[in-house]
């Protein structure tokens, strides 16, 4: 078994909807995001509620394409209907094959199959949850890449740092491949991982206050897909860890094993990659 890991970037995500569309989107469910309790039993006004703060932030999702190719052969055995009861045996190619009796008379052939299988797998994954994520605004967002992740801080906004790794997100992608097979002799057996792209998406969060209550509730508008979430995470301000591609990216035979029954796999990098990597001072 190989397994190559090609493409390794970071993109910024481009909003498809500004702070002024996402103000009012979010205002239309302030009331929501306090729960159904407070809702409907204390029936805030709309003047009670205010804005305490808006943030505009940049969410992680890690988004891996990968790519298993398979050439095996494997013996089979094949059992051949005969209609006809009195058939006790069949010759094929000078060879004669005896007819097993029964209520359905057979007669086996012995051959091998010449097997091939391409699989494709995609991953989208919150970078920070680790869970699972289906984003079509993500992938068909403009984007822009940003060649020095350390250096990325968008004006007036908070960029999240992803706490899943690039090698958490190949080992999943890669082990939804490793599905078993049946084989007596392979000749070809690969994984490629076409790319593993560190997506930004932008996200506007705001920070309502119910004085009244003493209650504060956020509401998150997906920049990208116009969807409202009531359950926002809180603020991120405080948010300021240094960046570092390295570690996000710990992708290297040296540094990763892919575990699977029957022993470790070591994950190679592309040619490409390990050019860069060596280039460095």
């Amino acid at each position: 078994m190989e397994i190559t890991v090609h493409d390794q970037k970071v993109f910024a995500l481009a909003a498809a909807f500004t702070l002024e569309q996402a103000r009012e989107r979010a205002w239309d469910h302030k009331t929501t995001a306090f729960g159904a309790f407070s809702r409907l039993l204390l029936r805030p006004r709309g003047d009670e509620i205010t804005v305490a703060s808006i943030e505009k932030r940049f969410d992680p999702l890690w988004h891996a394409v990968a790519h298993k190719r398979l050439v095996y052969d494997r013996g089979r055995e094949y059992r051949v209907p005969v209609a006809d009861q009195t058939v006790r045996s069949v010759t094929i190619d000078g060879r004669d094959y005896p007819v097993a009796q029964g209520p359905a008379p057979t007669f086996i052939l012995r051959g091998v199959e010449h097997c091939e299988e391409d699989v494709r797998a995609s991953l989208l994954v919150d970078g920070v949850s680790g869970e699972e994520t289906p984003s079509p605004a993500a992938l068909q967002a403009p984007r822009e890449e940003v060649t020095d992740l350390a250096a990325f801080a968008p004006a007036d906004a908070v960029v999240v740092p992803p706490e899943v790794k690039a090698s958490q997100v190949v080992q999943r992608l890669v082990q939804r491949l490793l599905t078993p097979y049946e084989a007596d002799q392979v000749f070809e057996e690969r994984i490629e991982v076409e790319h593993v792209h560190l997506l930004y998406a932008p996200v506007f969060a705001f920070e309502y206050v119910w004085a009244a209550r003493g209650k504060k509730a956020v509401v998150e508008f997906d920049a990208l897909s116009g969807q409202v979430r009531t359950d926002g995470r809180a603020f991120q301000q405080q948010v300021r860890r240094i960046f570092n591609r390295d570690v996000l990216f710990d992708l290297g035979a040296e540094t990763i094993n892919l575990v699977v029954p029957g022993g470790a796999i070591p994950l190679k990098i592309g040619k490409a990659l390990l050019d860069r990597q060596r280039a460095k001072p």
